[in-house]
């Protein structure tokens, strides 16, 4: 898609254009400042609808990973990361999708007070600083709900990434191939090629975005709700003060994962996350289907299941895999029942004593057994239907 050219200088302009390259008067810096100054001039929200208002919070954000170019945030509290790069060589090609993961892998780890700090010390501005920045714009929005929308969008990962540059090549498509086994976030990817021109007299300069590529939304864990233990996170208890439980639970997982053997060597592995559930991506991607297994404090309960995302094709998916229910029940030696309101195939065990079981040997040979049991039933399946 191709967005409107808009004009850093604001007088009219009658006079031939010409494209100009990085070593024609332009620099990073110059087109990430341009950028920042100018939210509206990339097309977030014809990318993703959410992000229709964005808010500039910062440029050259330090993290552990490095400093971002530029953090936006909308109203409701989704954060937009976005690397400039000017593509003078391969390198620069190769490098640039890990390096923006890495800064949202980064940020996932952080409370929203960490993101208040940085963007302070950036700003040089004292207070809650992304909340006064959007208030400033957007008048009416609530300070406990910005706050929860950001802390929310922190801990899922849950972020709109961009790469804008002044010239993507044709071999984009290959650089995202990896993509499908990262784990334990949520986010939207897209490149925007933003092509600088100049009038003859280099008065008047414009910058054309065009995004070349986006991603749906790759969801590989999720953190299922009704399965979770902590407190949701507020302004006054955040995730810099870990929570007993989840520590145990992360563990645990760590120790899980390590030693689980699949039958199928091609399945990728869920990350350990401080969360009482962890989850397997599943085709056909996407976020589409994964299998979660969980810890439920409320009823002393274990379990594994299925999820199918509701929508056109998770329902077609769904209702391919239950056309073959009888099949399916007979291959999973553990009992299982189908949930039609949340499109689940799920299974559970009830655990005696004191909580959480992280060290008992029956729950890590359970969840052993009904993951590897899920992978080999429904993978080949969802692979099939994915195809038709």
């Amino acid at each position: 898609m191709r967005a409107a050219p808009f004009l850093i200088d604001s007088e009219a302009n009658t006079q031939p254009l010409s494209r100009l390259t990085f070593n024609e008067g332009f620099s990073e810096r110059w087109l990430q400042e341009q950028l920042f100054q100018n939210p509206a001039s990339l097309p977030f929200g014809e990318i993703n609808p959410g992000y229709s208002d964005v808010i500039p919070l910062c440029m050259e954000m330090n993290t552990s990973a490095g400093p971002i170019d530029i953090v936006y945030t909308t109203p409701q509290g989704k954060l937009v990361i976005v690397e400039t790069k000017l593509w003078r060589n391969p390198e620069a090609r190769r490098k640039v999708i890990g390096q923006i993961l890495d800064y949202a892998k980064e940020l996932q780890t952080w409370s929203y007070s960490d993101l208040q700090r940085e963007v302070s010390r950036r700003t040089g501005e004292k207070g809650n600083i992304p909340y006064q920045l959007v208030q400033r714009a957007f008048p009416n929005t609530d300070e406990s709900e910005f706050v929860d929308g950001i802390s929310n969008s922190l801990a899922q990962g849950d972020f709109m990434l961009v790469i804008a540059g002044d010239g993507i090549r044709s071999d984009i498509e290959a650089m995202i191939q990896y993509l499908e086994r990262t784990a334990n976030m949520k986010f939207t990817l897209a490149m925007i090629e933003t092509a600088v021109y100049q009038t003859a007299k280099k008065d008047l300069t414009f910058i054309q975005p065009r995004t070349l590529f986006k991603t749906k939304e790759i969801q590989r864990t999720v953190y299922v709700t009704d399965f979770a233990d902590a407190p949701p996170v507020n302004q006054e208890s955040d995730a810099a003060t870990p929570n007993p439980l989840n520590t145990q639970y992360e563990e645990f997982w760590k120790r899980f994962l390590a030693e689980l053997r699949l039958d199928d060597p091609e399945q990728p592995i869920a990350n350990p996350v401080a969360k009482g559930n962890i989850a397997f991506p599943m085709p056909p991607g996407s976020g589409t289907a994964w299998i979660t297994l969980y810890f439920y404090k409320a009823s002393s309960e274990i379990g594994c299941f299925l999820r199918i995302r509701g929508s056109d094709n998770g329902e077609f998916l769904y209702d391919g895999l239950k056309d073959d229910a009888e099949a399916i029940r007979s291959e999973i030696p553990l009992p299982i029942e189908w949930d039609e309101k949340n499109r689940r195939i799920i299974t559970s065990k009830r655990i005696e004593g004191p909580w959480p079981p992280v060290d008992s040997p029956e729950v890590t040979a359970y969840f052993a057994e009904a993951v590897n049991a899920f992978v080999n039933a429904f993978k080949p399946r969802l692979e099939r239907l994915s195809e038709n």
